[in-house]
């Protein structure tokens, strides 16, 4: 499977793109198996030059049964993070350190996200086409590729914050979801939620204070 360059605003869409986001993840669960799945498994079952899924693939396990897992949302955080400064930065392939590259997940838990999301993904493969694509390119992408980045590196810190944790993992899902499907309106509605986190983190900020 190969995606477009990220550097580039490539108008042909791979396959993944063009079955939607249920192909996706029933391709991942189809294909990952029993016993541990690792995040190499999954860089070598997408392609290390598909940057969008692997960007969308931890955002998505972010609002699912998985973020209640200890520590699994820094490690999903690292991970969208690593993977949004590269897309910034034009580089493909992929590179991941191999610390997280090993870093392994039991296939049961990633059948129970799929099962979790299904429903819901269905959905958005229902209402959702390619409109405002500008927004979903460089350089109007720009902002959410830095929302990516900052909300990543704050993730262990607001991790146990669970109504701001929510917020922001939705809005780089929504994010994510908007790149894939190249929908422009979803990312409106991302930077919605990014100023709705942003109040609560200001909220918090003075009620500590």
């Amino acid at each position: 499977m190969q995606a477009a360059e990220p550097g580039k605003d490539v108008k042909a869409r791979d396959p993944a793109h063009e079955r939607g986001l249920v192909a996706l993840v029933d391709m991942i669960d189809r294909e990952t198996g029993d016993g541990h799945v690792t995040v190499g498994d999954i860089i070598d079952l997408l392609g290390s030059r598909s940057l969008i899924p692997l960007l969308l693939l931890p955002c998505l396990a972010m609002v699912s049964p998985l973020s209640a897992v200890p520590g699994v949302p820094s490690l999903l955080s690292a991970i969208v993070g690593l993977v949004a400064v590269q897309l910034l930065l034009g580089r493909s392939p992929l590179w991941l350190p191999r610390v997280l590259l090993k870093r392994s997940l039991h296939a049961d838990r990633i059948s129970l996200m799929v099962r979790r999301l299904r429903p819901s993904l269905a959905w958005l493969d229902g209402v959702l086409c390619e409109r405002a694509a500008f927004l979903t390119q460089r350089p109007a992408n720009l902002p959410a590729l830095c929302v990516f980045c900052v909300v990543s590196f704050f993730m262990p810190a607001i991790e146990f914050v669970p109504f701001l944790t929510t917020t922001l993992a939705s809005a780089m899902t929504l994010f994510a979801v908007a790149l894939f499907t190249r929908d422009g309106l979803l990312m409106l509605a991302g930077y919605a939620l990014v100023g709705l986190g942003a109040a609560l983190i200001v909220q918090t900020v003075n009620a500590l204070g």
